[in-house]
């Protein structure tokens, strides 16, 4: 009797094990496991060989389960065949029964060793699961969450509701197709690279910050308040701007825009996506290089407070009095726009001449460059100066570059921009420099001229210069649109 209940102890005992181990194997449907691979492949581009990846270790882990299940067949049958044995001798010694006893001990032994080794393996198969499902939620370029992260977490965070879903915001590059164009692609790479990390060492601890596509980025903040998510979007996106990147001699500078939301009582997680986006198209529409907050439906200009806006990061730039690079392990250079002076930290005439040879001789002059001058009236104090900067600063695009020749005029170079838009830019600045009411020594005086001349194919860039500032001289009270001389 006592043999009987250990010979099913021992059946009961290796089939609980083998039951967990295959639990451990088949917790999920083979089927339906490929079925959702399938489903990855099809959403996702750039992912199958990550999904056939997977899809190898789930056909690995099926012929596992094939083969415990041998393996226990096996060893009850061995059970079984032990227990006839005894029952068959009526009257069995002593040495009968060890060796039956020997033989369950060994069959035993036999498949704990063959248990240990399926679950090392399936161990093993289950970190190169993990490993490949981080890999498949991660973009490749600037390696924070992509798209299929962002749309995972941003259904979690809707289901806490209003109030409990956090804050979400796009974030888009502004102009960045000028980057690639002029530049080539693998400038536009590296401000992507950059952006990210900006943003991510802003925002990432307060929630996510994920590639949404493109030149996009995607946030959810969901561990403050919305007027201060509001406030740490906008001085990451300020932070953006304050930063020049150095891209193989080149000084690329960075502007973004961005729209913030938060979720509204019965919105789907569709309707808040597209407020955010309106919010972003929003701040697009006036200009570029801000960011709008939903307050409903209605767009609200974000803005900081001196004492609110954010300097760069310490974990990105080496901060201090004058202006500081740092150079990342890739030969990037990240350089925070200080200076002593108004005009102390822009770059200089022989180093805006060098980034306008650049620009000719990647695009072999096929790409039409336009120089602008603004000249600051005489007198002027460097309030007035500081204002007269940040509003010539607010129209230009991502690719433009923005210097000084002296204490008083800056110059612009202007890649890949038509007539039509040079002009444009030009009497935005003006009317804007006019709105401010700056007052200057003679009142007949505007505060700015503004000249534009257009490169002409082989022609000198001093020469352009000087065509440019001869161009503002000429424009009197500096109100009206500057015209290009061509």
């Amino acid at each position: 009797m006592w043999f009987d209940v250990a010979i099913t102890l021992s059946c009961a005992g290796c089939g609980l094990v083998c039951g967990w181990i295959m639990c451990a194997v088949t917790g999920f449907d083979t089927d339906q496991y490929h079925e959702t691979i399938e489903k990855r492949v099809e959403n996702r581009d750039g992912e199958e060989i990550s999904a056939e990846q997977l899809s190898q270790v789930a056909n690995r882990l099926r012929d596992f389960a094939t083969t415990m299940v041998e393996n226990v067949d096996a060893h009850q049958n061995r059970v079984l065949a032990v227990s006839e044995e005894l029952q068959e001798a009526s009257d069995a010694s002593s040495e009968v029964v060890l060796a039956a006893v020997s033989q369950l001990i060994q069959s035993n032994e036999s498949m704990q060793s063959q248990l240990q080794n399926a679950k090392d393996r399936i161990q093993q198969q289950t970190m190169q699961i993990e490993s490949a499902e981080r890999r498949a939620e991660t973009d490749a370029l600037t390696q924070v969450p992509n798209r299929r992260a962002f749309d995972s977490y941003l259904k979690r965070r809707h289901a806490e509701g209003p109030g409990g879903a956090g804050t979400l915001a796009l974030l888009d590059v502004d102009l960045f197709k000028q980057f690639n164009d002029v530049y080539g692609h693998r400038a536009g790479d590296e401000v992507l690279r950059v952006v990210a990390n900006v943003l991510h060492s802003h925002l990432q601890p307060y929630g996510l910050v994920a590639r949404f596509g493109g030149e996009e980025f995607a946030i959810i903040l969901d561990e403050c308040p919305i007027s201060e998510a509001a406030l740490k979007i906008e001085q990451a996106r300020v932070a953006i701007g304050q930063l020049v990147i150095e891209f193989e001699g080149q000084p690329l500078r960075v502007a973004a825009s961005a729209g913030v939301a938060t979720l509204m009582e019965d919105e789907t997680f569709e309707s808040w996506l597209q407020r955010t986006d309106d919010a972003l198209y929003h701040s697009k529409e006036q200009g570029r290089n801000c960011a709008h907050r939903m307050q409903g439906k209605k767009p609200t200009l974000i803005e900081l407070s001196r004492e609110e806006v954010s300097v760069p990061n310490p974990d990105l730039l080496s901060l201090g009095g004058a202006e500081s690079d740092e150079v990342t392990s890739d030969g990037t250079v990240l350089r925070a726009i200080e200076g002593n002076g108004v005009f102390a930290s822009l770059a200089n005439r022989s180093s805006l001449e060098k980034s306008f040879n650049d620009i000719r001789s990647r695009t072999q002059e096929s790409v039409s460059v336009h120089l602008m001058v603004v000249m600051c009236a005489p007198g002027l104090g460097n309030s007035s100066i500081r204002s007269i900067l940040q509003v010539v600063r607010m129209p230009l695009r991502s690719v433009d570059r923005i210097g000084a020749i002296d204490d008083s005029t800056l110059l612009i170079c202007m890649p890949s921009a038509d007539e039509g838009l040079a002009r444009q830019r030009g009497g935005q600045i003006c009317h804007s420099i006019m709105s401010l009411g700056i007052k200057t020594l003679d009142d007949q005086v505007a505060p700015v001229r503004v000249g534009l001349a257009e490169a002409t194919a082989g022609e000198d860039f001093n020469r352009i210069v000087s065509r440019a500032l001869q161009e503002a001289v000429s424009q009197g009270d500096g109100a009206e649109s500057p015209q290009s001389t061509a």
